[in-house]
């Protein structure tokens, strides 16, 4: 934008008239430039999109109305993190409790727990009307975090003649403004840095896969489960011998492992996912075999979580994704670099004689992208929150990334399995897709007010990142 000076320019000449503009600085186009490894929504209300890259930087995206009203836009609202290593994986915690908390991995051996300083608070509310909750008022927080010299990641306080952090501006103070003011490119990463709360130590090698409870819950409330409110984060790395291949479970609110889940695989656990009442832990990678660990509280130990199956050979090649059906938690998918993906049913014992829940394939399929004759790899997938109702009866909208990024939507049955088969809906158009890799895929969560019917129309958003450089975020209507 320029703003001009009151003078007759024909009474100037062209380098006066350049000099006397004055220009003034306006939010830009930003994006990662590295591959984009992982991304997740806000747990709680689903308002904004965390994505993380090779880049070292963990940036947060949000929906922006424009300014003649017209319709939104997505832009970069803030740069919670900006680090020392290339990120590899990120999960929101954000939960009623403590909203606007994340956890974020990168090629090093602890994981990092970040909590939203009072300037994000505000241009959230800014944003989209965020009222902070009483609990989240009584949290402390400061004003905003900075990076010290020679240092890795953002603190929350600053010394040396920097910013001092007080108890004024632990309280959040939303103010309503008649303008927006976003954050330009050169204060997005200073001013929009987000406080690094507490680190989770414990691993041995580099941090590779993140899964929350809480991200799990993106669908209906299983308000009846005893595990609903529950918010732990598992985390597998990259693993070198049988040791390095367990999986960790972490209480993120304290920064304490709260238990070590070994002697399920043999090499790097590629994807985690919790389903959504919180009862199931799936786990799987390199070694292809497929793991499902649930609450065992008849054990005896303060331990949560039991071994209760294990498939050997779940897939032909390495498994880079799995998924609980967010309205079935008895419902999980995985896809495979094979170019398979498996729809599994998972049994709750329901005598005294069964101990161990199982898992027995119910349903499989290919992508409908083949890759000379063989199907294409599959390396991300992710139901949608709600069941949908076709002419065959209800279904789950399954999303599929490929490994060439295309992006295809699948509607699978989620009851008479024998007799209905999986079906695609649509393949995005190869414009709107990915050009490399598809790293991740994540459906918006759905909010307390929305109530749609199955079998009523409604519209759905869907996120994707690539290692292509790209995050897309797309509107689908069913």
């Amino acid at each position: 934008n320029m703003e001009q000076h009151d003078i007759k320019e024909e009474e100037l000449s062209l380098e006066d008239i350049a000099m006397r503009i004055k220009w003034k600085a306006m939010p830009c186009i930003t994006g990662h430039f590295g591959g984009v490894t992982d991304l997740c929504w806000e747990a709680e209300r689903g308002d904004y999109l965390l994505t993380v890259s090779a880049d070292q930087t963990c940036r947060l995206w949000g929906s922006v109305p424009t300014q003649d009203g017209s319709g939104s836009v997505w832009l970069e609202l803030a740069r919670p993190q900006v680090h020392g290593y290339d990120l590899a994986a990120v999960v929101s915690v954000s939960s009623s409790q403590h909203p606007h908390l994340y956890v974020s991995g990168a090629d090093e051996k602890e994981a990092r727990v970040f909590d939203a300083p009072v300037s994000t608070l505000r241009l959230l509310d800014a944003v989209y009307g965020i009222e902070s909750s009483e609990k989240d008022v009584s949290i402390s927080r400061v004003e905003r975090a900075y990076i010290p010299s020679l240092g890795l990641s953002q603190k929350a306080s600053a010394v040396d003649g920097a910013e001092i952090d007080t108890s004024e501006t632990d309280v959040v103070s939303v103010k309503k403004e008649s303008h927006l003011h976003l954050p330009l490119e050169r204060d997005l990463g200073v001013i929009s840095l987000w406080p690094e709360v507490r680190k989770l130590f414990g691993h041995n090698t580099e941090l590779y896969c993140l899964a929350s409870t809480v991200s799990a819950r993106s669908g209906p409330k299983f308000e009846s489960s005893p595990y609903a409110n529950d918010v732990f984060v598992a985390s597998s790395t990259k693993a070198r011998d049988v040791d390095d291949a367990a999986i960790r479970l972490w209480d993120a609110e304290k920064g304490k492992c709260v238990q070590v889940l070994s002697g399920g695989h043999r090499s790097t656990v590629a994807a985690l996912g919790f389903s959504p009442d919180g009862r199931f832990l799936a786990s799987s990678g390199k070694d292809r075999r497929l793991c499902l660990w649930f609450r065992d509280d008849g054990n005896g130990t303060e331990q949560p979580f039991a071994l209760g199956s294990a498939i050997d050979s779940a897939h032909k090649r390495i498994v880079w994704g799995l998924h609980f059906c967010p309205f079935d938690p008895s419902l999980l998918v995985s896809g495979s670099r094979d170019g398979c993906v498996k729809l599994w049913k998972a049994y709750i014992p329901q005598h005294e004689s069964e101990t161990n829940p199982t898992l027995t394939v119910v349903s499989l399929f290919e992508p409908s992208t083949r890759k000379d004759t063989k199907a294409e790899s599959v390396t991300s997938l992710a139901f949608a929150p709600k069941s949908f109702t076709f002419d065959d009866g209800d279904a789950a909208i399954l999303a599929i990334g490929l490994e060439c990024g295309f992006i295809e939507l699948w509607s699978l049955p989620t009851v008479d399995f024998g007799q209905r088969k999986c079906r695609l809906l649509t393949c995005l158009p190869p414009g709107c897709s990915h050009v490399a890799t598809v790293s991740k895929l994540a459906w918006q969560p759905l909010r307390n007010d929305d109530v749609t019917p199955p079998e009523e129309s409604s519209t759905l958003t869907l996120a994707s990142c690539s290692l292509d450089h790209g995050c897309r975020v797309f509107e689908v209507e069913f």
